[in-house]
């Protein structure tokens, strides 16, 4: 019996799927439509006699207009008693369902990652510029075989996204509209915690926001890309991360605190050669370690300070700058000079051959160019070996975290000729195994939480014996 059009309850029902639907209208038997919204999309389906008989999408129609319309996740639905005299599907219900599903299912498989693109490195690239977003795509895509999973143009698409996924990696540029980079850093680091590098360009106005972040969380800090040189060497860097990210343990970095600054004008002008040489070797993860350190170091005028990072090319001067404005210590580059004097802090890059010698003036020197590439890591055995023969009882090695090189001679001379060797934590690093490594080796004197570190330097200075 055919029930007159406008008879019955109107309502709405939420949860249920296409399927039903459908199921329902040929169960009935009535001449009925169905009409499904789902986004922009608008598809009509028409039963008779226990059988859908025309299905329209766009221009398409028939099976191929009923099977994109069955493809919808989620949409709103009228259903309607109506009738067509158009026939375009001559199939059972029952064979147009299961093929609805069959072809729902091979698209489904279409889209999920083979097993090699599973195991890719996983990045999300946030920047407003749709220009240096495509280049990094390419750039990880091509060049360094990284899977880019998203993309946001602020920092709250970023949070947005990373409340569903927490990929590899995060490119974060400084500055974009809605909420800066500075702002998602600290909500990432607070609720979904992942591994951020800074993509900014260097520049002495915004040196000390650009650290800032370093002291939020970041896992290193890169320059944008001005050249076709400089898109290599980030992408040198960048691949240099992913190869260690699966190790990287973020829940173990926690935020530097905000500096307090040192007047200028109480510093001591460095000028006698050093007594003393605190050496500081820092890999991923050692430049926000740096700013709980340096700053908290107790000042001695006889004591050089020798900090040596593995980090992209051109940040050293920056980092320079900023630690000279929070502590006593006299900062400059090893591009500035190479003498250690008593009362300086000398900052360079972790790469190339390194080694302390004696002057014809009698100052120790650090000699060694460093590498062009910022890529090939220092020798650290012939720095150890060559720091302790010189310094002797009064040589203090500091590793932080992510420092990798082999280095078990320098570490043996360092111990033979009295010096001590500090370690950072590993429970405490971003990059922990190479310092387990090291602590299995038994030279250290302790580990360190990097907060520690300062106060016990400063102690065994003043007990004079460092």
């Amino acid at each position: 019996m055919k029930h007159p059009v406008g008879s019955g309850f109107v309502g709405e029902i939420e949860g249920l799927g296409l399927v039903d639907l459908v199921q329902f209208a040929c169960l009935a038997g009535d001449d009925r439509k169905l009409s499904v919204l789902s986004e922009d999309n608008r598809g009509v389906l028409y039963f008779s006699d226990n059988e859908i008989i025309h299905a329209e999408f766009g221009e398409l129609t028939g099976e191929e207009a009923f099977y994109r319309i069955m493809s919808w996740p989620s949409g709103t639905f009228s259903m309607l008693f109506a009738s067509t005299n158009v026939r375009t599907i001559d199939s059972s219900w029952n064979f147009l369902l299961l093929e609805a599903a069959r072809r729902i299912d091979e698209q489904y498989k279409s889209k999920m990652p083979s097993e090699e693109e599973s195991l890719l490195p996983k990045v999300l690239v946030v920047d407003d510029s749709r220009f240096f977003t495509k280049a990094f795509i390419k750039l990880f895509e091509e060049q360094i075989n990284a899977q880019v999973v998203g993309t946001a143009t602020n920092g709250r698409e970023a949070l947005k996204f990373l409340e569903m996924q927490v990929p590899d990696l995060v490119t974060l540029d400084m500055t974009m509209p809605v909420m800066s980079g500075d702002v998602a850093l600290k909500h990432i680091m607070i609720r979904s915690p992942a591994p951020v590098v800074l993509v900014s360009n260097f520049n002495d106005q915004h040196y000390s926001r650009m650290m800032d972040f370093m002291r939020y969380g970041c896992v290193d800090l890169v320059a944008k890309p001005t050249s076709p040189e400089s898109w290599d060497l980030i992408g040198k860097r960048l691949q240099y991360l992913l190869l260690n990210v699966k190790e990287f343990c973020v829940d173990n970095v926690s935020r530097a605190k905000k500096l307090k600054p040192v007047d200028p004008a109480t510093k001591e002008q460095p000028e006698k050669k050093a007594e003393k040489l605190l050496l500081i070797l820092g890999g991923l993860g050692g430049m926000l370690e740096l700013q709980k350190i340096i700053p908290a170091l107790q000042y001695e005028h006889d004591m050089s300070v020798l900090v040596l990072q593995n980090m992209y090319p051109g940040i050293e001067q920056y980092l320079t700058a900023y630690l000279d404005n929070f502590t006593k210590y006299t900062a400059t580059t090893s591009l500035q000079t190479n003498k250690l004097l008593g009362g300086q802090c000398l900052v360079g890059n972790c790469h190339g051959r390194r080694e302390v010698i004696i002057s014809d003036d009698g100052i120790p020197v650090l000699t060694g160019p460093e590498s062009d590439d910022g890529m090939q890591l220092i020798d650290t055995d012939s720095l150890l070996c060559s720091a302790a023969e010189i310094f002797g009882t009064a040589l203090t090695v500091l590793f932080l975290s992510g420092v990798k090189q082999n280095m078990k001679e320098g570490m043996e001379a360092v111990v033979t000729h009295g010096g001590k060797i500090i370690l950072q934590d590993p429970d405490s690093c971003l990059l922990p195994r190479s310092l387990e490594e090291l602590r299995a080796l038994g030279m250290e004197e302790c580990s360190l939480k990097p907060e520690e570190i300062a106060p016990y330097i400063s102690n065994g200075i003043s007990s004079g014996t460092a």
